[in-house]
């Protein structure tokens, strides 16, 4: 987990890097910073729920069980 971590500052300070030193291109520079600023804030991307057909597209086995009776006896 350490790695990532160092890896993800690494990226975010190449990243500063380019925007202070105008390497980027000004719609690259917006959208980093727009996700910079978003990332600030907290205000992440939702994830989407996953369908079974994405999860064995992923190798994941999915295996529907019957839904249990709600009368009590089950």
């Amino acid at each position: 987990m350490l790695n990532r971590l160092q890896a993800e500052e690494q990226l975010s300070a190449i990243q500063a890097t380019a925007i202070g030193g105008g390497h980027l291109t000004k719609r690259d520079t917006m959208k980093a910073l727009g996700n910079l600023r978003r990332r600030a804030t907290g205000d992440t991307e939702k994830a989407t729920a996953a369908n079974p057909a994405v999860l064995a597209a992923m190798g994941i086995a999915v295996v529907e069980t019957p839904r249990a009776q709600e009368n009590g006896n089950g």
